[in-house]
Formats: structure tokens, sequence, C-alpha cells
């Protein structure tokens, strides 16, 4: 599918969010893979964390972005998304779910193990100006809202957190945040409120200067958009998406926004709230 062209729309839509488009050769620079060191792993049920000893990446990374990885051992064409989840001096965290043959060999490695990292890719939050926060997580979507709250609170933001889990095993999730003001709903009531993270909302006010940063499928995305709309100030949103390249050169992660088809890799992966198109 090709992408629309960039008209003034477009354009206003990601200065809303001071960001400013990488050039495209920028962009397939940084998707060259490098390799670093795993220095922690952390499981949580069918979700692990790796710590990689990536002082280079570390020092070019904001919120928000993401990393393509490579999957160990060969047989895999594709590198594989992953938000940045937490950045802390010289190390990098990913939290990663295991779903396909790929992802689960990602889980399955330890300390010492290499893995080939390109990145940091995409454009992250934007954080000028905020000084109240409400994150929004749905599922593994909140990977990318722990390194959020961390640049946040380290700017004297106040920060609180709604997350949204389907089940128990989803759930473990939860043990892999540390954020102080965390609400959780798990549609099962295997934790917190039964209920989606969408029903929590009602349990945060919402003020006027508030910036609500969301990230989490689709569905729940709309549902975010459904329900503050009129509220909070310059909201944000992360999307997920498949991705091949991470560097917008094959088009293949394409999303509908108010101000025509853009990439999520490339144009975002962050983009104001209001403006994404979901059916």
């Amino acid at each position: 599918m090709s992408v629309a062209p960039q008209g003034h729309e477009q354009h206003q839509d990601r200065t809303q969010l001071g960001h400013e488009r990488r050039p495209h050769r920028e962009q397939h620079d940084l998707a060259m893979s490098r390799d670093y060191r795993i220095c922690d792993v952390q499981h949580y049920g069918g979700y692990t964390a790796l710590s990689l000893v990536a002082g280079g990446l570390a020092n070019r990374s904001a919120p928000g972005q993401f990393v393509m990885v490579a999957v160990p051992g060969g047989g895999s064409l594709l590198r594989r998304p992953f938000s940045l989840y937490r950045v802390d001096g010289e190390t990098v965290g990913l939290l990663i779910e295991a779903r396909g043959p790929g992802s689960v060999r990602l889980t399955e490695v330890d300390v010492g193990d290499t893995l080939g990292v390109a990145g940091p890719l995409g454009g992250g939050f934007d954080l000028t100006g905020v000084t109240d926060a409400l994150l929004v997580g749905g599922g593994i979507g909140t990977a990318p809202l722990q390194y959020l709250a961390d640049a946040l609170t380290a700017r004297g933001a106040s920060v609180a957190a709604a997350f949204g889990f389907r089940d128990q095993r989803q759930t473990r999730l939860a043990g892999a945040f540390a954020i102080a003001n965390l609400s959780v709903a798990s549609e099962d009531g295997s934790l917190g409120r039964r209920g989606t993270v969408v029903d929590l909302l009602d349990e945060h006010e919402i003020e006027p200067w508030t910036t609500i940063f969301v990230c989490g499928p689709l569905p729940m995305i709309r549902a975010v958009q459904d329900r503050v709309k009129g509220r909070g100030r310059r909201n944000q949103a992360s999307l997920e998406a498949h991705m091949a390249c991470g560097s917008g050169s094959c088009h293949g992660c394409v999303i509908d926004t108010r101000g025509g088809l853009m990439r999520v890799c490339s144009e975002g992966p962050v983009f104001a709230l209001d403006s994404v198109e979901i059916p």
C-alpha cells in the first residue's frame, strides 16, 4: 500500500507533538543492527524483561521510540519491533511477550548472550510543558509507559497510570512496572477492578492541563478517544503495528490519520490521540 503525500494537515498533526520527521537516510542508518550484551533477564509468566548493556543506544533514545531486534539462532529473516521499556544509565530494557516462534526464542535468552538491535527508531512522546500526566495502557501496550513515567517524574511532573489486562495470564505484566500511582483493571477480575482500562478512567480526575498518553490495541485506543474527547491537553497515542523494516521503506505499517495515510514506524509510532482514524 502506498503512502499519501505529506500535505499541510499532516505536517500540522506532527508539529502538534513537537516532532520533526527524520530524513529517510538517517532513519535507514539507525536501522543498521549492532550487537549488545544481555545483563539481566526477568520473567513474568509469558512475558520477559531483558536489560542490555547499550550505552550508545541509551544516550540517543527517548520515551516512545522503539528498536528492531534480530531473533537469535537463525531461521528468521525479519527483526521484531519492541518499544523501549526502560532506559537507566547505559542499560536499555525491552519487554517481550512470547507469541510466535521468534518472540519465544527471544524470551529464552540468558545473561551474557548478545542480541542484534537496530535503533532507536521512530519519534517519541512530546514531553514539552507536561506537568500532569495520565498514562493509559492495555496488555503489552503498557511496555513504553515505564520509560515515559520515569522521564516525566525526573522532570517533576505528576504521573498517574491506568493499565488494563485481559486475564490472569496477562496480569503478570503488572509486576514489571514500578509506577507509584498505578491502578489496574482486568476483564476476568483476577487483579484490581473487574472491567477494562476505560472503566478505570472514571476514577481519575482529568484536568484541562492533564496530558493523556495512550498505548495499546486499536479498539482500546478508540474507546479512550471516545471517553476523553474534549478532556486533557495535547493527548498522545503510541500505536502498535506489524513491521518488517522499521525505517519506512516497506510501507507495511500504514494507518489512517486525519492528515492521510502515515507509517507507524517513521511518522509515528506516536501521534496526536485525536488524529488517529479508527473504524
